[in-house]
């Protein structure tokens, strides 16, 4: 009788359609970079040597591989902010002018109504010391100042971190708690629900009052109406301001 075939393991399916995700990708990059040498060759043929100007190539969201941020409509991404690989972003979040979210070790997740800081750094660990999940995890509702290093780190909803804080790998910010700026809140340290703590280390320092605990959600409020209004003056990359500008002059807007 004829052998039943050997049932294939999920995991190495995965490994193997991962690696030809890898192939395809890799491939596509050598016909893009084949084709630029193209034209160029063109171009100096014809005396044209525009293609030796200076110009930004920077990209707010850029792919690693098969990894990919994934944002929805209403997040708001500042023109020379950094989104890069396996990163999530949900509704209404923002991320800040100069801000590096890196999600190329493992996932990077930040939920709706969070913001990122201007130049707030972002990253993911390979490695968590603590035992658990290396990713990192900012929760809903969440305000993380400016100048900020996250590294592997867990930031539950409602929750602060003050300007220039630094959260090391396997770190818990729990609800309703808060970082006062400039804090160094080390490997696997813990801020407690309702709880400010500050300093390097960071240690407890008092109980949040419920008038601020009750301001931790309008702040974060407050940041995503400003972020819409950022958003507002950059619009993709096409003509359609003009039309939006007749729209407007039509309507007795503007």
């Amino acid at each position: 009788p004829l052998l039943a075939p050997a049932p294939v393991c999920a995991a190495h399916y995965g490994c193997r359609l991962g690696a030809m995700k890898r192939v395809l990708v890799g491939v596509g990059k050598a016909l893009r970079d084949t084709g630029q040498a193209v034209e160029r060759m063109g171009m100096r043929a014809q005396d044209n040597w525009i293609f030796q100007e200076k110009i930004c190539r920077h990209r707010a969201l850029m792919n690693l591989f098969d990894q990919r941020p994934k944002l929805r409509p209403s997040v708001f991404v500042a023109p020379n902010a950094s989104l890069i690989g396996n990163v999530s972003v949900m509704d209404e979040s923002s991320i800040w002018y100069g801000a590096v979210v890196r999600g190329d070790q493992s996932p990077v997740d930040i939920g709706g109504k969070s913001s990122i800081g201007d130049r707030s750094v972002v990253l993911s660990a390979s490695v968590n010391p603590t035992g658990f999940a290396a990713k990192t995890s900012i929760g809903d509702w969440v305000t993380v100042g400016q100048g900020c290093v996250l590294r592997g780190c867990t930031v539950d909803n409602f929750a602060v971190v003050g300007d220039g804080c630094v959260i090391g790998e396997g770190a818990l910010v729990e609800t309703h708690g808060m970082l006062e700026a400039g804090s160094v809140l080390p490997a696997g340290g813990l801020v407690p629900r309702g709880e400010v703590h500050g300093g390097n280390p960071a240690a407890f320092v008092r109980k949040l009052e419920k008038d601020e605990i009750a301001a931790i959600e309008k702040k974060a409020e407050d940041v995503s109406m400003s972020a819409k209004k950022h958003a507002d003056e950059f619009l993709a990359y096409s003509n359609t301001y003009q039309l939006r500008e007749q729209l407007g002059t039509a309507a007795g807007k503007i």
